[in-house]
């Protein structure tokens, strides 16, 4: 008998038994680890459709604008979504905000006294302006995106991403109506297909001056966002 035939397959079989325990944990921890790639339109599609299904999600917003080479940070939000509440604070337009959406009510904190004002009806949501700023989901709802490309796939956070640029036209027209152009980019996660972050590019030129108001929002806690309370109002 050859004993170094023997010790070999000694040696092989449990290696090999390992290996393919590693790989049935892999594939049961992250059972889309495997899913088809799709075209660059339906993986831009699904990616929007899961976005605005998601129960609950965190996110920070950074706004900025970018006239000729000089960069203005407009605002930095941070902010929870849970069903029909929401909660957003940080800087806009160098004025500190805090409000919070829970049922009919919104909350907005004065920054000068620190009170709560307590809205009912959600009137503070009819303002365009103020509802992009708390609620990038509403950027896209969109009836239609065209031209959509695929280029080389990104790191976000460390994690390997799909990205994808097109031309939206969104139910609002909201964006439309003060911008020229209008562009969106949006980081995929390959394994889920959630959008992980996204960037909005809308663009105006004026005395030959171009103009860009950039919108990026990192989205994460997709459906895992806990419940929010609404302030303490004395």
């Amino acid at each position: 008998m050859n004993t170094n035939k023997l010790s070999a397959k000694k040696i092989l079989i449990p290696a090999g038994l390992v290996m393919l325990l590693i790989i049935g944990v892999i594939c049961w921890l992250r059972p889309n680890l495997n899913a088809p790639k799709l075209p660059p339109a339906e993986l831009a599609q699904t990616a929007i459709e899961n976005l605005l299904a998601a129960e609950s999600l965190s996110f920070n917003t950074q706004s900025r604008l970018l006239l000729g080479s000089d960069e203005t940070l407009l605002g930095d939000l941070n902010g929870q979504i849970n069903g029909a509440d929401y909660h957003v604070c940080g800087e806009v337009l160098g004025s500190e905000l805090n409000i919070y959406q829970i049922g009919g009510k919104t909350y907005r904190q004065d920054s000068l006294t620190e009170q709560w004002l307590v809205v009912e009806d959600q009137q503070m949501l009819t303002n365009e302006a103020l509802l992009s700023d708390i609620n990038p989901r509403a950027a896209f709802q969109l009836t239609d995106m065209l031209n959509v490309s695929e280029a080389e796939a990104e790191n976000v956070d460390e994690e390997k991403c799909y990205k994808l640029t097109f031309e939206p036209q969104t139910e609002s027209g909201y964006y439309e109506k003060y911008f020229s152009s209008l562009t969106y980019t949006i980081w995929v996660t390959m394994d889920d297909h959630q959008l992980r972050q996204a960037q909005i590019n809308a663009s105006a030129s004026a005395n030959n001056i171009e103009s860009t108001l950039q919108i990026t929002t990192a989205f994460w806690d997709w459906n895992n966002t806990p419940a929010i309370a609404a302030p303490v109002v004395e």
